[in-house]
């Protein structure tokens, strides 16, 4: 059978799975976009539905299009809003989302930054039915990617989004050859939530290790506002990268002093685990200096 679905989603990863559908041939009756979402995403699922003949709505919660979805045989979910029950049970299989980590772990928003913060050695995505819980429904496929020091959020966003295309693709095929989704398996193993960032939690603690530091770093590349530290005269300074390729040992040092600087913006501070960090800011720094 040859489904006959919608989707509702933003983002990069929403093109990349739409694209990756329609060129096996899984084209959406309709597509729709958050009024709320960026006006960049909104512009390119709109330009995306243009370019292929696919009708774009916008709404919030999909409700003036539950009808519409009754006639439907799936819902396809990625990055968009908690839904009613009326509305994700509406087409015949019911609606699945995509979602960025190995669930039950990182459920919630902001996924694949805490991911990165907390010093996970692996994530994924999980394609999941859609439930009454926050990313709580059954597992219809799931694969794992290993975090490299290389990543940054957006170079991991990047290697989710084309593992996401991948696994749509996966269970659109089971179903057109099946006539029905793959079979369910129930989330098992403890639950973690993924919360939505606000710009405090990239203030920077000195007093931890180089390593928690990289990764609080590297969760927030610009254009996000970047992880920042405050200046002896009270100022703020953005910190915009780091790397741990010349971690070194650092004597006699206090936790957040600038030990070395060079000619291109990068400079050496010291952290709590007795190593040094090597950063890139905003505005240049002495050394000296000692940042908090």
């Amino acid at each position: 059978m040859t489904p006959r679905w919608a989707f509702a989603g933003c983002k990069p990863q929403a093109i990349e799975v739409l694209t990756a559908l329609k060129d096996r041939g899984f084209v959406p009756v309709f597509a729709a976009c958050m009024p709320e979402a960026p006006d960049q995403d909104r512009h390119d699922l709109q330009a995306w539905c243009s370019g292929h003949g696919v009708e774009c709505v916008t709404s919030s919660d999909l409700k003036s299009v539950t009808g519409r979805l009754r006639e439907l045989d799936l819902l396809l979910v990625c990055r968009f809003n908690l839904l009613d029950h009326e509305v994700f049970d509406a087409p015949r299989l019911g609606a699945i989302n995509v979602h960025s980590s190995l669930l039950p772990a990182y459920r919630g928003v902001h996924p694949v930054s805490w991911a990165l913060i907390n010093d996970e050695r692996e994530t994924g995505v999980t394609l999941h039915r859609i439930d009454p819980g926050v990313d709580t429904g059954g597992i219809l496929a799931t694969q794992a990617i290993p975090i490299e020091e290389r990543h940054d959020l957006w170079s991991l966003t990047e290697d989710l989004d084309r593992l996401s295309a991948r696994l749509a693709v996966e269970v659109f095929d089971f179903l057109s050859v099946k006539g029905k989704l793959p079979e369910v398996r129930q989330q098992t193993g403890p639950g973690s939530y993924a919360p939505r960032r606000s710009a405090d939690d990239g203030r920077i603690d000195w007093s931890v290790s180089a390593r928690s530091l990289f990764n609080l770093i590297r969760a927030l590349p610009a254009p996000l506002p970047s992880a920042f530290a405050k200046r002896p005269d009270g100022g703020e300074i953005r910190i915009r990268q780091a790397s741990l390729n010349d971690r070194h040992p650092v004597s006699d040092a206090v936790p957040g002093q600038i030990l070395t600087c060079n000619g291109e913006g990068w400079f050496d501070v010291a952290c709590g685990d007795g190593t040094a960090l090597k950063c890139q800011a905003d505005l240049p720094v002495s050394v000296g200096e000692r940042l908090s």
